[in-house]
């Protein structure tokens, strides 16, 4: 009969929740997490379709009692961090606005400060019409034409305008 012996180790994480800034842009909002210590490999930035993106990562205390653990120097002659099983880890979740272009969100970890970039879908101006003037259609008893201008300048454009046609129909015959 062969004995397997089985090492686990339970982590002790430290909670911590990274320094953030925004800038944002009229095409892209960029959010850049202070991540001092980390390596690119131990974070995950991910979309899911329910368009929150997600920020994490863990990383382990280093035991050579040179590491300081959210700015306090842990001092010569203290233990050991219990065999390296203290990790220190971060997720943090933001959603999405609709003007974000999912599909173009990247990310660069570089001296500690990972940058997400977030790119926003081009508007599409919207465009309002408004003639002017306003065209009241009324009861055929208070007025026989059925409608009439508001506007008595528009009422003189229109008068120009029939009256250019009709001259232009008499010359062209």
């Amino acid at each position: 009969m062969e004995n397997k012996v089985e090492l686990r180790t339970n982590r002790l994480y430290m909670e911590f929740e990274p320094y953030c800034i925004w800038h944002k842009k009229e095409d892209n909002d960029t959010l850049d997490v202070h991540l001092e210590g980390f390596k690119r490999e131990q974070l995950k930035v991910r979309v899911n379709n329910a368009r929150m993106l997600t920020i994490s990562g863990e990383r382990p205390l280093d035991d050579n009692n040179k590491q300081s653990f959210f700015g306090k120097q842990i001092k010569l002659g203290e233990p050991p961090l219990h065999d390296n099983n203290k990790w220190s880890r971060f997720s943090k979740q933001i959603p999405l606005a609709d003007n974000i272009n999912v599909s173009y969100i990247s990310s660069k970890f570089s001296r500690g400060i990972l940058s997400v970039v977030m790119p926003k879908k081009p508007e599409i101006p919207s465009m309002s019409i408004s003639p002017g003037f306003e065209v009241v259609i009324q009861k055929e008893t208070e007025n026989a034409g059925g409608w009439m201008l508001k506007d008595k300048n528009m009422g003189v454009l229109v008068f120009l305008v029939l009256g250019f046609g009709i001259y232009v129909k008499c010359l062209c015959g």
